[in-house]
């Protein structure tokens, strides 16, 4: 499990996941966008990168949808929590994330 470009952007994107929570916890709006833009740059570039220099490995295979969900669940349930959004819609959202990962 060697570590590559590609598996260090999935990283900056697990690691952009508490700066995010923070920043709308603190209501910091711009910041908290801009940490969310960032990783969804990373995103893509991970994928482009890992595809494009045959950087697939089993560690990214594992933690890039991790990152990806650990992402959009915090979101959700920070913004839920701040009252910026519904709660139903967190447990729309989540449960849509979540529930197929609980069912594998």
């Amino acid at each position: 499990m060697g570590m590559n470009l590609a598996n260090w952007l999935t990283l900056l994107r697990l690691c952009l996941v508490p700066v995010v929570i923070l920043s709308i916890i603190q209501q910091w709006w711009q910041i908290a966008f801009l940490a969310f833009a960032l990783a969804g740059v990373s995103d893509a570039v991970d994928g482009f990168v890992a595809r494009r220099f045959n950087q697939m490995s089993e560690l990214g295979a594992l933690l890039d949808p991790i990152a990806d969900k650990a992402l959009l669940v915090s979101i959700y349930v920070t913004m839920a929590i701040v009252g910026t959004i519904p709660a139903w819609l967190t447990i729309l959202v989540t449960g849509h994330v979540l529930i197929p990962i609980v069912l594998a």
